[in-house]
């Protein structure tokens, strides 16, 4: 296994959410659920948990080592979540997991609610800014009213900038050396 995965070293293969988690139970692995099982803070029955998601699960050497995933809500897009195998993690999965997931949100504006500060950064990295629980759309905000989280635990993170964009800052990159 290398120390720090590239690209190249990851295929990926687009999926159900719950084709996801039998796909890691059919490699061994039980540490990846439904976000319905995740979610501790947000209601089950919420948009966030039960809206269908596209999943995008990464391989190394045909074992599924993370995954990554979007559900496709009204005019806007909610994260599904994003998991890396225990024994892979620190080794740049995460990183490429979530260019990934922009890579097939296209111009779609993209909602995230992360717990874990570690992923949070990896997040931000990648162009995603905080935002306050009251700038979301109103039926995802509806669905956790009166949860009252810790704003130190629970992020809120958007990306809403297109793929062409980020092709035009490469391309005008190269261009000017």
């Amino acid at each position: 296994m290398p120390e720090n995965f590239s690209p190249s070293d990851i295929t990926f293969k687009e999926m159900s959410e719950e084709g996801a988690v039998k796909e890691f139970q059919n490699h061994g692995y039980f540490d990846y659920a439904k976000r319905k099982m995740r979610y501790r803070s947000i209601p089950t029955d919420s948009v966030w948990a039960t809206s269908p998601a596209t999943m995008f699960v990464a391989y190394y050497e045909n074992k599924p080592v993370g995954v990554i995933g979007f559900a496709k809500y009204k005019n806007v897009l909610l994260g599904a979540g994003v998991h890396v195998r225990k024994e892979y993690r620190g080794r740049g999965l995460t990183t490429i997991l979530i260019d990934k997931l922009l890579s097939e949100k296209g111009s779609t504006t993209l909602y995230v609610n992360i717990m874990n500060p570690n992923i949070s950064s990896s997040y931000r990295r990648k162009g995603f800014t905080d935002m306050q629980e009251e700038n979301l759309p109103e039926d995802a905000r509806e669905a956790i009213e009166g949860i009252g989280f810790q704003d130190q635990v629970q992020k809120w993170l958007v990306n809403n900038s297109g793929n062409w964009f980020e092709e035009v800052k490469k391309w005008n990159g190269k261009s000017m050396k």
